[in-house]
């Protein structure tokens, strides 16, 4: 038995390897006429295939209209001109393939799954076409979703978790996309129409600038027919102007939140790079020393195992389009709080002055190397990291050249970026729980 299970585990690290190598040669790459970028790569070992169309349609796009963009991609799988929601999800579940769509900052993403059978294939793209064309985009089903997303929201305030995010990131991005309250969103939604969903799709549902991502077994004919197919019915749009907002500068400051709690919850940290830093790989590296691997991090170690202080305590960046957060998290007893805010700056501080010691660094480096290969094993993994390539327009042997970006951060090159970029001293710290003043 064990060495079946042996066998097994040497099979599928194998497989994962294989399937991670030499990435750039399997991607196919080209454009639609509407301007769509195609990423395509041939993966015959399962008979399935993984779509993802990615449009520049995220609530950055939505101005003052908060929840707009989140509402427009909910309501889509929800029924279409001639099959209402209950029958839409059916044929889905007869075919065996799935259909999703979800909306961030800066994207929606529509994926889709389906086996590879002509029959399955063509019913599941006719289904996508009818979503995307004709959604039914109900009033009644409308007032319902909203009614329940405005629930949803108030139902967030009773979470001490939820309170403090929501806290950090309204302290960190005044009169920004990314510092929306749940107040702000509930406000606007109760004000909401139909109509403002039906006009954002038509707006920013298109292929210009668009994503499409295959990766399945096809062969480059196929898959240039379902994404010229996929193109032409999202139709050409405007080009959109690039993503990006101005940075303000906020003064370090704490902010406690009473919350009856045995516990407080602590966020703090303050705005940090983008993706397109320099510094990413050297910080991320850095990150997973410090507290982005869980038990083994140095921040677990320290605050936790050494002090008491939480049973968990984690960190990390969170760049995309716009300067994203350095972010640390952690729980403790109400009487501990400034100890282990004390203790939690402190060893950030230590880890800035000194970086990682050697065992560490190389831990941390087998550890994403490792997680990199897995994450490509299988299709969607594939598709997900298409995607990234796509969207921040990276070269296509990113993949294939990671391991070696990672194995040649050096000790100082993390130190370097850290002193940089991570100031405990300008950190915002947001602290809910306690005792009521």
């Amino acid at each position: 038995m064990l060495k079946r299970t042996f066998a097994i585990i040497i099979g599928v690290s194998i497989s994962s390897m294989v399937m991670a190598a030499d990435m750039k040669s399997r991607i196919q790459e080209w454009k639609t006429d509407e301007g769509a970028r195609v990423l395509f790569i041939e993966a015959p070992e399962i008979p399935m295939v993984d779509l993802i169309i990615s449009m520049d349609a995220g609530s950055f796009r939505e101005g003052k209209n908060y929840g707009l963009a989140s509402m427009t991609s909910q309501m889509m799988t929800l029924g279409t001109k001639d099959k209402d929601e209950n029958e839409f999800s059916e044929a889905l579940e007869n075919l065996g393939s799935a259909i999703s769509i979800s909306s961030g900052v800066t994207n929606t993403a529509i994926k889709v799954r389906s086996l590879t059978d002509d029959t399955v294939l063509n019913s599941t793209l006719s289904l996508w076409r009818e979503m995307v064309q004709e959604p039914r985009l109900d009033a009644e089903i409308f007032n319902r979703e909203r009614t329940q997303s405005i629930d949803a929201q108030k139902a967030r305030l009773d979470s001490p978790d939820a309170i403090a995010s929501e806290t950090f990131s309204t302290l960190l991005y005044p009169n920004q996309i990314q510092g929306v309250t749940s107040e702000m969103l509930q406000a606007s939604l109760k004000k909401m129409k139909i109509e403002e969903l039906k006009q954002f799709r038509d707006d920013y549902y298109h292929a210009t600038g668009a994503n499409i991502i295959i990766v399945g077994a096809l062969d480059r004919d196929s898959a240039e027919k379902i994404s010229t197919g996929i193109s032409e019915v999202l139709g050409k749009g405007k080009t959109l102007p690039k993503i990006e907002e101005k940075v303000e500068k906020v003064k370090p400051q704490t902010v406690r939140k009473y919350f009856n709690s045995p516990q407080s919850r602590i966020v703090m940290g303050h705005v940090s790079i983008d993706r397109f830093s320099p510094d990413y790989w050297p910080l991320l590296l850095g990150n997973h020393v410090l507290g982005g691997s869980g038990l083994t991090s140095l921040l677990m170690m320290d605050i936790r195992e050494k002090q008491g202080l939480t049973y968990g305590i984690y960190s990390y960046f969170a760049p995309s389009f716009l300067h994203g957060p350095f972010t640390i998290g952690l729980s403790t007893k109400n009487e501990s709080v400034d100890h282990a805010i004390k203790a939690t700056i402190e060893g950030t501080k230590d880890f800035i002055k000194n970086g990682p010691n050697d065992t560490d660094l190389d831990r941390a480096k087998n550890n994403l190397i490792g997680s990199s290969i897995l994450s490509l094993s299988s299709n969607s993994g594939l598709a997900g990291a298409l995607l990234i390539i796509a969207q921040y327009d990276l070269p296509l042997d990113y993949y294939d050249t990671y391991p070696e970006t990672i194995r040649a951060i050096t000790k100082e090159e993390i130190q370097k970026a850290f002193q940089k970029h991570v100031h405990p001293d300008d950190f915002v710290t947001v602290i809910v729980g306690g005792e009521a003043p």
